[in-house]
């Protein structure tokens, strides 16, 4: 049976000149998946729309949950068709309503991609939605699909396609007005798998195009030269991190990695902070009793651990058993602690660079790891304790330092003491300070730890800084972007 096509009176909220960056389950590779938190994670990290799973409570609420039941996400066994939403809350306040997830939305700026999993969640959430015109809804099944397209719906309606299946025939028996294949299985290829010859019967057919979620960079980037409304993914970041070119000339140092979205100072905390394409990663060095170099803040592990005691008192393998992640979230639950030759390993692959803060280890054993791995040219160095640094300088005449100004008692002696390469001037005085770094033939460095105001970060993106060291990175990309918008008319017009 082919039903007639439907006409969506609200189009697809797809951002001028590229696919929509869609979060599938929020941003699920770094919170638990369809919570407020992750969709919350996903807006930092630059999505435009969030995919969310909508099913109905015993008393018809809409709410958002993969599964039919929540044991296998939050550990609770409750079929949500069968409980009233106050037993659902009571047992697992981390299940958002629609109503919840839209009030974020509006406040985050973004669009809602809605999967329908249950009879009726389609016609449940019409109502919720009116007024708001950046949503899309869509169903493995054609029945829902054909509910919610009965039920009046103005906004796309797309039906979601598996590996295998006609994607024209899901169309025709279903009525959507886009077809949302789900192939990420389809190989180490599935790009190949969208021909020209199927985006030729889509276009003839009059069929829009949203593709599955993925998290393959190299796949990524074909499905994004693709015709496609939108693409799924996990990782918001791999979609809108910094591209190649983006933003000359201003050199992004991310301070402890990623750390309002990761565990700081962790592999995960570093690995986003590369994919978000940030130059430098930051990070703080201890040495153990029995010798290792290690990654970490403090000098005792009980701020960011399962444990506690000081670093210097214990084995790199006592901290090896360590859980540095589940303190942040239970998501990140069995981080553990790295070591400085594994943090620049990975470093290394990811072709970055590392600002390594010492907080207590020996100058001689720092430098020949750095030395010895062949980094010295891609990391430079601070300490609180200026003796430290003193003693770099004469031990590694060739290493490169960051210095304050404010450890030293006038710039003369800040030159004299240790001629560094990196002068790190506070955002409040860039102004006066920056032009006297680069006079000196230092680069400056702008240091900001201060509060997520866009207003601010806006002030830093006029600025451009040719390094800054901060925590937001995703703040400072958010006003770079901001500023070339509103910098390009031709971007300001095509973006309407």
């Amino acid at each position: 049976m082919t039903l007639p096509r439907h006409r969506p009176t609200i189009p697809f909220p797809r951002p001028a000149g590229r696919p929509a960056c869609i979060a599938h389950r929020g941003a699920r590779a770094h919170a638990v998946e369809n919570t407020l938190q992750a969709y919350a994670v996903a807006a930092d990290l630059g999505a435009d729309m969030w995919e969310i799973d909508l099913r109905l409570t015993a008393d018809g609420l809409p709410v958002s949950c993969h599964d039919a039941n929540t044991q296998h996400v939050f550990g609770v066994d409750l079929q949500i068709e069968d409980t009233d939403f106050a037993t659902l809350r009571a047992a697992v306040p981390e299940v958002p309503t629609l109503a919840e997830i839209l009030d974020l939305a509006k406040a985050r700026d973004c669009g809602l991609y809605i999967e329908l999993k249950a009879p009726g969640a389609g016609p449940a959430a019409l109502p919720l939605l009116a007024g708001f015109d950046r949503a899309a809804l869509g169903s493995f099944d054609s029945d829902g699909v054909r509910e919610v397209i009965a039920a009046g719906c103005p906004w796309p309606v797309a039906v979601l396609v598996r590996l295998g299946e006609d994607p024209l025939a899901r169309a025709a028996e279903s009525g959507a007005d886009t077809v949302h294949l789900c192939w990420e299985r389809g190989g180490d290829r599935p790009q190949d798998l969208v021909t020209p010859a199927l985006l030729a019967a889509l276009g003839a057919a009059g069929l829009d195009l949203v593709l599955w979620h993925e998290e393959r960079p190299e796949v990524l980037r074909d499905l994004e030269r693709l015709p496609a409304l939108g693409i799924c993914t996990d990782q918001p970041e791999l979609m809108r991190g910094r591209r190649p070119g983006e933003f000359a000339g201003i050199e992004v140092v991310c301070h402890r990695g990623m750390n309002h979205i990761a565990p700081e100072n962790t592999l995960a905390a570093a690995e986003l902070a590369y994919d978000l394409a940030c130059d430098w990663l930051e990070l703080d060095v201890h040495e153990t009793a029995d010798g290792a170099l290690v990654v970490h803040h403090d000098r005792t592990v009980d701020r960011c651990s399962d444990g506690t005691g000081a670093i210097a008192q214990m084995r790199l393998d006592q901290l090896r058993a360590l859980d540095i992640g589940a303190w942040f979230s239970p998501h990140y639950a069995g981080q553990r602690i790295q070591t400085l030759a594994e943090a620049i390993r990975l470093c290394q692959r990811r072709g970055k660079r590392m600002y390594i803060e010492v907080k207590y280890a020996p100058v001689e054993k720092v430098w020949a790891l750095v030395r010895d791995m062949g980094f010295a040219e891609d990391c430079f160095f601070w300490c609180w304790d200026l003796r430290w640094l003193k003693a770099l300088r004469a031990h590694a005449p060739q290493a490169r330092i960051k210095s304050n100004v404010e450890r030293h008692d006038s710039l003369a002696a800040m030159i004299h003491e240790l001629a560094p390469q990196i002068w790190e001037i506070p955002f409040e005085l860039w102004d006066r300070d920056a032009p006297r770094a680069r006079a000196a033939g230092m680069t400056p460095m702008m240091q900001y730890f201060g509060a997520p105001d866009p207003a601010t970060f806006d002030r830093i993106a006029r600025a451009r800084p040719e390094m800054i060291n901060l925590d937001r990175a995703d703040l400072l990309l958010a006003a770079l972007r901001r500023q070339e918008l509103h910098a390009d008319p031709q971007v300001r017009e095509s973006a309407r």
